[in-house]
């Protein structure tokens, strides 16, 4: 079977697991097919290399040896670690590469302005999978329509517990920066980042639009010891005075599925379970998504745009501007990182023996956030700090120590 476009892969584990399995649903459908992988780690795990091998896969060391050796590859997917998005994204793009680019895009916004400027054809696809899914498509045809009426407001929240698992896996895990890099790793800019994005989409009422936030107030707190936060919440203006705000956190016991909720004059909605529910004025409908699904459609939605099928990708490095701001304004805004006290904070072990924290009353502040639009410190919480609302139009760079 001839195919049409020829992929190559950065990162192999981790999130591209998922990606190397989308590309093999593409090879079944005759439209692409993973030509060369490059992952220093490919060498740790002598059963993945020579699988790709025995695939007539082409494996290099490092993403330059790939970059140099297959000129003929058509477009290639970065799913490294953030810290080295902006590189990678600038060298796929000078050798004239259209890139599918894992989420979230880079950690600051000076790093994204920069690529922004390179990427004068809006070649550059951001895997903001969630964008994709049934229950956006369905909201946003629904605030297209209008039938919400005028929107009053949008909250989302989430708890997803992370163990001492989670943070040993990699050198970044729960990191600010690495060797001068910056990280900025946490619930907000990276396991739940799907979450502002999605705020982004459904806050303009445009087919393919993102809004842009103007103001942001950001709480970041941390009861893990690390560099980074592991819970946070903020409220957020856009320019049209719809406010909206979200909750999220890794220090909890117990899960809290991500929850999405609109509110209108006309109408609400409220996806629920990670996104199998939806619920509104208008019904209930239920979905089964699997991660590998969302991500073979958003494949099949970049293939669509190398096709010339689509005149621009769905999520281009600018429509992340409302994403990278709010969590910029929200590290400003909170004044760094709180740490939230001992007191306030117990140990526990999963079924797993895997060592993780709670923080009293957070799981019920999360939904308490979704459900009145309150944040931790106005909630009153023990450990809870308030904080400033920060101008984001006066935002051009942020500097990570």
């Amino acid at each position: 079977m001839k195919f049409k476009y020829a992929l190559g892969l950065i990162g192999a584990g981790g999130v591209g697991i998922a990606h190397r399995q989308a590309m093999d649903l593409l090879q079944k459908q005759g439209r692409a097919y993973l030509k060369a992988v490059a992952d220093p780690t490919l060498k740790k795990h002598s059963p993945l290399e020579g699988e790709l091998l025995a695939r007539k896969i082409n494996v290099y060391p490092d993403y330059e040896t790939m970059l140099n050796a297959e000129p003929d590859l058509s477009a290639v997917t970065i799913a490294t670690p953030t810290p080295f998005h902006a590189e990678m994204t600038r060298r796929c793009l000078k050798q004239g590469l259209k890139v599918y680019l894992e989420k979230p895009p880079v950690p600051l916004i000076q790093q994204l302005d920069e690529l922004i400027a390179i990427d004068v054809l809006g070649d550059v696809y951001v895997g903001f999978q969630m964008i994709n899914s049934a229950w956006a498509t369905q909201l946003k045809q629904w605030i297209g329509e209008g039938r919400f009426g005028e929107i009053k407001t949008i909250r989302a929240g989430a708890c997803w517990p992370r163990t001492d698992t989670y943070y040993n896996r990699a050198f970044w895990a729960g990191k600010m920066a690495h060797q001068g890099n910056p990280i900025f790793d946490g619930p907000a800019t990276n396991a739940l980042a799907h979450l502002i994005q999605s705020i982004m989409f459904l806050a303009d009422s445009s087919e393919s639009g993102y809004a842009e936030p103007v103001a942001v107030q950001g709480e970041l707190y941390r009861a893990r010891r690390i560099e980074s936060y592991d819970t946070a919440c903020a409220r957020g203006w856009f320019r049209s005075g719809l406010a909206f705000e979200i909750a999220v956190t890794h220090a909890t016991q117990n899960e809290w599925p991500f929850h999405i909720h609109i509110r209108g004059s006309n109408g609400w909605a409220t996806v629920s379970n990670d996104g199998q529910l939806l619920e509104s004025s208008w019904g209930r409908n239920q979905y089964d998504e699997t991660t590998i699904e969302l991500m073979k459609r958003s494949y099949e939605l970049f293939l669509d745009y190398l096709e010339g099928r689509r005149t621009r990708v769905i999520t281009s490095l600018c429509d992340t501007r409302g994403y990278v701001l709010t969590t910029n304004g929200m590290l400003l805004s909170s004044d760094g990182i709180c740490d939230i006290g001992n007191q306030w904070i117990r140990g526990y072990r999963n079924a797993k023996n895997d060592g993780g924290y709670d923080v009293t009353s957070l799981h019920e502040a999360v939904q308490e956030t979704v459900r009145s639009g309150k944040l931790f410190s106005e909630q009153h919480r023990p450990w809870a700090q308030s904080s400033s609302v920060i101008n984001l139009n006066e935002i051009t760079q942020l500097s990570i120590n």
